[in-house]
């Protein structure tokens, strides 16, 4: 079953946990937590049983599975994150 991602401006988008492996690299994991969190983090979405979740819902899963792993990641990713809901930085995909 595909699962849609509820965008921040209403659009939808399948879901694709390589976009979760990106950002959480990029915040300081090893390969191997990015993997792993990657994979929590998409078991965790489709155990919902639902056709769509925003990606608020999947950035709070994320950011709480990155306080067990790294607290440093943990604070980059949701430094990224507030920059991004402000239009600070350059990303144009979530």
């Amino acid at each position: 079953m595909k699962i849609a991602v509820v965008k921040r401006d209403g659009t939808l988008e399948d879901f694709q946990k390589e976009k979760i492996e990106k950002v959480v690299k990029a915040a300081g994991l090893t390969d191997d937590q990015t993997k792993s969190l990657a994979d929590k983090t998409a078991k965790w979405v489709k155990s919902l049983g639902k056709k769509q979740i925003t990606t608020f819902q999947i950035r709070d899963r994320v950011v709480s599975e990155l306080g067990k792993i790294n607290r440093f990641a943990t604070n980059a990713f949701v430094w990224y994150e507030k920059t991004k809901d402000r239009g600070l930085n350059s990303g144009q995909s979530e």
